[in-house]
C-alpha cells in the first residue's frame, strides 16, 4: 500500500462509528451548558492552549465550537474582536453571561454548525481560526478546509490523544468495553495529504483534579455517559468514592491516565 492511497477521512468516519459513545446533540450540550461552563472556564487546560497562540493585540479570533466561551473570553481580552460560534443556544447564553460579567464589547456570539453555510450565516474570515476540542465532525476533511479558508493568518485545533478527556479504568468499573474513535494522528496525517504541514504540540493535563464538593467530582464522570442505569451510576459513585480523598476544604481525585490533547496549528 503506499502512503497516498490512504483515505484519512474514511479511516475518521470508520473509528467514528465505532468509539464508545455517539456525537452529542445540540439538546445533550443544551442540557449540560451550565454544568459544563462551571467545569471549563477555569481549567488549566485553558492557560496551557492560549500559551501556544501567536497573537497580535490587532487581530481577530474566529473560535468555533466556542462551548460557553471557555477560550473566547480570555481571547476577547487579548485580541481586538473575537466571534465566537456554537450550535447549542444554551451554551451561547452562559458565554453571554459572563461577557456582560466581563463587560467585553469586541467579543460576539453566533449561532452556527459546522454543516451550516458559514457565509450565509455572517461568519467572516478573521486572522486567526481555532477550534478546541470540537471537531466532532462526519467530513473532517472539509472542517480543516474550511477553517483554513476562513482565517488569514493562522489555523490552531485541539484533538484528543488516545482518550482525551475519557477514564478508560472508569468504562471498566462500569462492565463498558472502551473504544476512543479517531484522534489526532488522523487529523495530522489529513492534513498532510490535503497539502497542509501543520505544527504539533501537546497539552497535558494534571492526573489529579481538584473538586469544590463530592457532587462535583460525581458529575465531572457523569458527563462521559450518555443513558447511565441505576447499576451503572452506582457503580461510578462507587469508582469515584473510592478515589476521593479531601485536600483542606476541597476533594481531590487522582487517575491513572492523565487527559492529553494535541495541538495542532499552521501558519497561513
Amino acid at each position: 500500500m503506499r502512503y497516498q492511497d490512504i483515505d484519512w477521512n474514511e479511516m475518521w468516519r470508520e473509528a467514528r462509528v465505532r468509539k464508545s459513545w455517539q456525537r452529542k446533540k445540540r439538546e445533550h450540550w443544551d442540557q449540560r451548558a451550565e454544568g459544563f461552563a462551571a467545569r471549563n472556564l477555569d481549567s488549566p487546560y485553558v492557560e496551557q492552549f492560549l500559551a501556544h497562540l501567536r497573537l497580535e493585540p490587532e487581530w481577530s479570533v474566529l473560535d468555533m465550537g466556542c462551548g460557553p466561551g471557555t477560550l473566547a473570553l480570555p481571547l476577547a481580552e487579548k485580541v481586538a474582536r473575537v466571534t465566537a460560534v456554537d450550535f447549542s443556544p444554551a451554551m451561547l447564553a452562559e458565554l453571554e453571561k459572563e461577557r456582560s460579567r466581563r463587560c467585553l464589547t469586541n467579543l460576539a456570539p453566533l449561532q452556527a454548525a459546522w454543516e451550516d453555510d458559514w457565509e450565509a450565516a455572517g461568519i467572516a474570515p478573521h486572522t486567526v481560526v481555532i477550534a478546541s476540542r470540537s471537531l466532532a465532525v462526519d467530513d473532517l476533511a472539509a472542517a480543516l478546509l474550511r477553517m483554513d479558508r476562513w482565517a488569514t493568518k493562522a489555523v490552531y485545533l485541539s484533538d484528543r490523544v488516545g482518550a482525551g478527556p475519557f477514564d478508560p479504568d472508569l468504562f471498566a468499573a462500569l462492565g463498558r468495553p472502551f473504544e476512543p474513535g479517531p484522534d489526532y494522528i488522523i487529523t495530522l496525517n489529513l492534513l498532510y495529504s490535503l497539502g497542509i504541514h501543520a505544527h504539533l504540540d501537546f497539552i497535558t493535563l494534571a492526573a489529579t483534579r481538584r473538586y469544590r464538593s463530592r457532587e462535583e467530582a460525581i458529575q465531572s464522570h457523569v458527563w462521559m455517559f450518555d443513558d447511565l442505569s441505576a447499576k451503572e451510576y452506582d457503580r461510578l459513585v462507587h469508582y469515584v468514592d473510592e478515589r476521593l480523598v479531601r485536600a483542606g476544604d476541597d476533594w481531590q481525585l487522582s487517575r491513572r491516565t492523565p487527559p492529553r490533547w494535541a495541538l495542532i496549528w499552521w501558519e497561513k
